[in-house]
């Protein structure tokens, strides 16, 4: 009976091991796909919140002297350039000399672009100066005849007036409306990059905005 008693007893414990072995097996084939279901998760939840990152906005004022002023919704890495541009690019007496178009941007922030001081100083001066250049260019380039007349016109069309924008010189540009000595420099300095084709290139320079262009389109000619 004892040897009989120690078989059954053997018998149990073998099968008490196999099925303790089987229980710790399928306990670790549960575990690993919970465990690849967390770390998809996280991953998923960082690109989330990357792709929220990416497309953030900030709010900006923009006043003083643009031609637009107003509150406007800008990419988060704007810069001061981009909300002047928003706000319909500067008027003519803006002091474009004062205003840091690289100057970056934050949410909340008033952006208030100055104006010339009373008196014009010296950047009035310059501004009157080209401005009377181009008046006395028209004027000779009316009463002179066409034979004499294709040099003084080289880089204006004397019938209308129109500034060519490829080629014209910077004081030539200041007398487009709203254009200063700065924006006419930031004109020369895109289309040295790349000529304009139409008009509505001129969008490309910052300080143009619609609104700005639609006062210049009569005035210009794309050579």
């Amino acid at each position: 009976m004892n040897a009989k008693y120690k078989k059954i007893i053997f018998l149990l414990l073998l099968l008490a091991g196999c099925a303790a072995t089987s229980l710790l097996s399928s306990d670790k084939e549960e575990l690993a796909p919970a465990a690849s279901f967390s770390s998809a998760g996280v991953q998923s939840a960082g690109g989330q919140r990357s792709g929220k990152a990416q497309g953030k906005t900030i709010r900006v004022q923009v006043s003083g002297a643009v031609l637009e002023p107003g509150i406007y919704d800008l990419p988060a890495d704007s810069r001061a350039e981009a909300a002047i541009a928003a706000a319909g690019g500067l008027t003519e007496k803006a002091d474009a000399e004062r205003v840091n178009m690289v100057r970056k941007l934050r949410d909340g922030m008033l952006l208030q672009v100055p104006a010339l001081k009373a008196g014009g100083g010296k950047k009035a001066a310059q501004r009157v100066t080209g401005a009377a250049g181009a008046s006395g260019r028209k004027a000779a380039a009316g009463s002179i005849s066409n034979a004499s007349g294709k040099n003084a016109a080289d880089k204006r069309d004397g019938s209308a007036g129109r500034v060519r924008i490829n080629s014209a010189s910077a004081s030539e540009l200041q007398s487009l409306p709203g254009v200063g000595p700065a924006l006419a420099q930031r004109i020369i300095a895109e289309r040295s990059r790349r000529r304009f084709a139409s008009a509505e290139d001129l969008l490309r320079v910052s300080g143009i905005g619609k609104a700005k262009l639609e006062k210049m389109r009569a005035y210009v000619e794309v050579d």
